[in-house]
């Protein structure tokens, strides 16, 4: 806006409609809590967003607010709910009800030792039930996928529809989802990734009947179409 110079004679209405529109969608939002004796601030180290550095006027008239405030802080990041993705980890994840918890409607978790994974097998059901808009989850795991190709349908998502959750590599961004982690299960289980010898499937399914052809017929396609390498999410960001 800076090059354009006839930009503040433009009606205050067109000015405000720009200022809306000048947003990055599914732009990744990192949140990270610095940790006082006496309070917690939330900062991030994703880069702000231009237009609320262009004037007075933009910051007003933008579609970014701000948010994760803490008690007693000064300090805030401008957010986006319905279009950012909120990447935090998992034990960072707010405690008390607020402004984020009722409007972020995508949210990245990140697991990143053994602790977050067991605070999230025996908290999350309960954190996500505080989500009232949630919809969409990634949950970015250490240790591989194969440990949770059944886990999405074993999970409680609150609002959020089981078919936009993914578990996702935290290493190599690889992803499976509630329709495809288990016939990943299968085509690892079966010995197929390693080109090895061919073995029965191990993975329970409270539908599957060996004798009814035409399932025997489903599973073995979609187990084979995991053949092709897996879908990948951008993780440099």
């Amino acid at each position: 806006m800076a090059t354009f110079h006839p930009f503040p004679r433009l009606p205050l209405e067109l000015r405000m409609q720009i200022w809306s529109l000048a947003f990055q969608d599914d732009r990744v939002l990192k949140v990270r809590k610095r940790r006082y004796l006496s309070r917690r601030d939330y900062w991030s180290p994703s880069p702000i967003p231009a237009v609320t550095r262009a004037s007075r006027e933009s910051r007003k008239h933008c579609s970014y607010q701000k948010a994760f405030i803490a008690d007693g802080s000064s300090c805030y990041i401008w957010c986006k709910f319905d279009s950012d993705i909120i990447h935090m980890r998992m034990s960072e994840l707010a405690h008390e009800d607020g402004l984020e918890k009722k409007e972020i409607r995508r949210l990245r978790i990140v697991l990143v030792d053994d602790m977050e994974l067991e605070f999230f097998y025996h908290k999350f059901s309960f954190e996500v039930s505080c989500f009232p808009k949630l919809d969409g989850i990634d949950v970015l795991v250490p240790d591989g996928l194969y440990n949770w190709g059944t886990f999405i349908q074993e999970m409680y998502w609150g609002t959020c529809p089981e078919t936009n959750v993914r578990m996702v590599d935290a290493n190599s961004g690889e992803w499976i989802d509630s329709k495809t982690g288990g016939p990943y299960l299968d085509w690892i289980d079966t010995g197929r990734s390693t080109g090895g010898e061919t073995k029965d499937y191990m993975r329970i399914d409270n539908d599957w009947d060996e004798e009814d052809e035409e399932a025997v017929a489903e599973r073995y396609s979609a187990m084979m179409k995991m053949q092709e390498p897996l879908p990948r999410i951008d993780l440099n960001y």
